[in-house]
């Protein structure tokens, strides 16, 4: 157990908030789970600058916020446990990884939770015991359920179905959103199988977000967790263990080789996530707030986002520091996917 306690501020509900739990439960780190109360969430967000969560508090008393620099910051304070690879091939698949899980596996989650009335209903439960400062494992009183349903509403209407028509996502996709999550869970699943993390048997950026994202929703809200029970149900299991992992001496695979069961991800990932990285780019440049991106099957309305952008420019960024050997090796191995192309276009100014 390393020294100093962290605290970490979020919600049961939050993928991002259950990533950065994963990941702090692999590195061992005492750690204590603070619920962002109606009471605490002005001094939160005034600490942290941002209302967004997960925010961390670290023994040094610092708030910060954003689980990808929060996860390489980690990563260089405890290097004997280290959660980001070396050498280069690793290190770039690591970033595209995790900056996929991070900006897509979102429309998972915000579809499944906001677009079934069923569902909705159960998220009430949980919703309604964090914001007064329970964890759900607690339970509500009648008074607090009835109220719990009546406040639903109001988050569903003015947050819930918002964030899915932002990330086109909605109920008119949402038969697409759960087909195309089913599919994509035949390969994880298949990968999983064969390998301890996504890079071989040491945990990197990307399997804390899978982790989160089973925490917070697959395997939390009924409907969502009706559809990995249809088509992969052994993830249920093997994301639990993700989550609850423990940094040990597992190592990534040798000589900088990716396993050959990431290629479907990687392909997935080149066909929906990178078409929306370009069409938000090209609506960015031209100050559009909007942009279409087609995933297959006729183009999806979504906002264009600043955030992915910037995330795309980081990961550009790494590309471009490589050394000329380092990027040959990139190039070489990435490159034939179609990994890379949407990284290496330039900035939008």
């Amino acid at each position: 157990m390393f020294d100093g306690r962290y605290s970490l501020w979020g919600g049961e509900h939050s993928l991002f908030t259950r990533k950065l739990q994963a990941m702090l439960n692999y590195l061992d780190v005492d750690y204590e789970f603070c619920l962002k109360t109606e009471h605490a969430r002005a001094e939160v967000e005034g600490r942290l600058g941002t209302h967004f969560i997960p925010g961390l508090q670290t023994p040094e008393g610092w708030f910060i916020h954003d689980t990808t620099p929060i996860g390489l910051m980690l990563n260089a304070k405890y290097p004997e446990r280290q959660i980001m690879p070396v050498t280069p091939v690793q290190r770039i698949a690591a970033h595209l990884l995790e900056d996929w899980a991070d900006e897509w596996f979102g429309r998972y989650a915000i579809s499944s939770r906001w677009c079934y009335p069923h569902n909705i209903e159960h998220v009430a439960l949980g919703f309604y015991a964090n914001a007064k400062g329970k964890f759900m494992h607690e339970g509500l009183t009648p008074e607090e359920q009835a109220e719990a349903v009546q406040r639903i509403t109001e988050v569903r209407d003015n947050f819930g179905l918002r964030a899915c028509a932002n990330r086109g996502c909605g109920p008119d996709q949402a038969a697409a959103v759960k087909a195309d999550f089913q599919s994509l869970m035949v390969h994880v699943d298949a990968h999983y199988q064969q390998h301890g993390f996504l890079l071989g048997e040491r945990a990197s950026l990307g399997d804390f977000t899978f982790a989160g994202l089973f925490k917070a929703h697959m395997a939390a809200d009924p409907e969502p967790r009706s559809w990995v029970e249809a088509s992969a149900p052994a993830l249920l299991e093997t994301m639990e263990r993700l989550f609850q992992a423990r940094s040990d001496d597992g190592q990534y695979l040798a000589n900088d080789e990716l396993p050959t069961t990431l290629a479907p991800l990687f392909t997935h990932m080149r066909d929906t996530y990178h078409q929306f990285l370009l069409v938000s780019r090209e609506a960015l440049a031209a100050g559009e707030k909007w942009c279409e991106v087609d995933l297959g099957e006729g183009l999806v309305r979504m906002r264009s986002l600043k955030y992915s952008e910037v995330s795309r420019c980081h990961i550009r960024d790494e590309i471009e520091g490589l050394s000329p050997a380092q990027r040959a090796d990139v190039n070489r191995v990435l490159g034939p996917m179609g990994v890379l192309d949407a990284y290496l276009l330039p900035p939008v100014l």
